[in-house]
């Protein structure tokens, strides 16, 4: 005779599965936030690489060059077959979105490096630094002005030849770099950053970028993402005007054009307050390509070390900030301190990448 089964229990099978659903529940929760995490750390990651650069590419002259003089520039070729001699020469200044040097400033310089070399010289705009430095290389820009952070890869790489910068009426010259916000701000230290907003002008420049994120980094251990949010303002001039008009809460730019807006006017003194000031650094450089035609090098050298801003364009653009002259410098010398930041900036990308599992 068969025993009767008691019938199956469906609130009690309920009441025993509980426990298991809630442990599913949970171990799914904690994967989806040990995911998202990983994400977040990659995404991040991927970001400061990005930032970073590729400066270790850039730190050292590329084989395509010789420097028997050790200069750290890249020499002239000895085989004059292989020197370009173009019928126009072509000038750019320093590239950016901002059109402020115009044609009329460069005039009289143009005209006496016309007269000079016996040829046309055309004043060209470049928004972009990489399109400059690519017809630097591929002879299409023969004379140029390059930011100071962007002067050792433009050594480096594109044949790019250092002659001199904006310099004082006693033959001196340098800016720092400045960590600005609004005058009332309550960001008092660089220690106060951490969590706020910083902004950066563009990858390649010195005081704009470079400078700050090392200070940043290695002195006050802030690692961008992680410990601030930032973007880019792509421009001196527009940094400056954004945190004078409170649109930004912190920047780095460069005295001197800081200096210069305020001499004429653009902002007021008293819109902006420093948190921290730098170690000089080099203005930007003018120079010229290192295959040209040794004439035509010798002849762009002599007129901007012999050339008279009195009166010129020159004058009423550079003046205000206090430039009077164009005045010769050293690359190996005077950028020690700038290929010293891509040195920091190329070893933390390194470090970084050792670190990534």
């Amino acid at each position: 005779m068969n025993e009767s089964r008691p019938p199956v229990s469906y609130g009690r099978l309920f009441l025993l599965l509980i426990p298991l659903i809630l442990v599913t529940v949970m171990g799914a929760q904690v994967l989806q936030n040990q995911w998202k995490l990983a994400a977040r750390q990659a995404s991040t990651h991927d970001t400061v690489s990005r930032l970073l650069g590729n400066h270790n590419a850039n730190l050292r002259l590329s084989s395509d060059y010789r420097d028997e003089n050790g200069d750290l520039i890249a020499d002239a070729p000895t085989d004059l077959t292989q020197c370009i001699n173009p019928v126009e020469l072509h000038f750019s200044y320093i590239a950016s979105a901002d059109d402020n040097a115009s044609q009329e400033t460069w005039r009289e310089l143009v005209a006496a490096w016309a007269k000079r070399l016996d040829r046309k010289v055309n004043v060209v705009r470049y928004s972009d630094t990489g399109e400059q430095l690519r017809a630097l290389r591929n002879g299409q820009l023969h004379i140029t002005a390059l930011s100071t952070g962007t002067v050792p890869t433009g050594v480096n790489a594109y044949g790019f030849v250092p002659v001199c910068t904006l310099g004082r009426a006693d033959g001196s010259y340098g800016y720092t770099m400045k960590i600005i916000v609004p005058a009332d701000s309550d960001i008092q230290k660089v220690e106060d950053l951490r969590g706020r907003r910083m902004t950066f002008t563009r990858p390649r420049s010195n005081s704009g970028y470079k400078a700050a994120l090392v200070l940043l980094m290695d002195e006050h251990n802030m690692q961008i993402e992680r410990d601030y949010a930032w973007g880019f303002s792509y421009g001196h001039d527009n940094s400056i005007r954004r945190v004078a008009s409170h649109e930004f809460e912190a920047a780095s730019v460069a005295s001197d054009l800081l200096d210069r807006m305020v001499a004429r006017g653009e902002i007021g003194a008293d819109a902006i307050r420093s948190i921290y000031e730098s170690e000089k650094f080099p203005p930007g450089a003018i120079g010229f390509a290192y295959n040209l035609m040794p004439e035509l090098r010798e002849g762009i050298r002599e007129v901007l070390l012999n050339f008279d801003w009195s009166g010129t364009g020159l004058e009423k653009e550079f003046g205000p900030g206090g430039s009077t002259q164009f005045v010769a410098v050293s690359y190996k010398d005077d950028w020690g301190n700038v290929r010293r930041i891509d040195t920091a900036l190329a070893k933390a990308k390194q470090s970084m990448e050792l670190a990534t599992p």
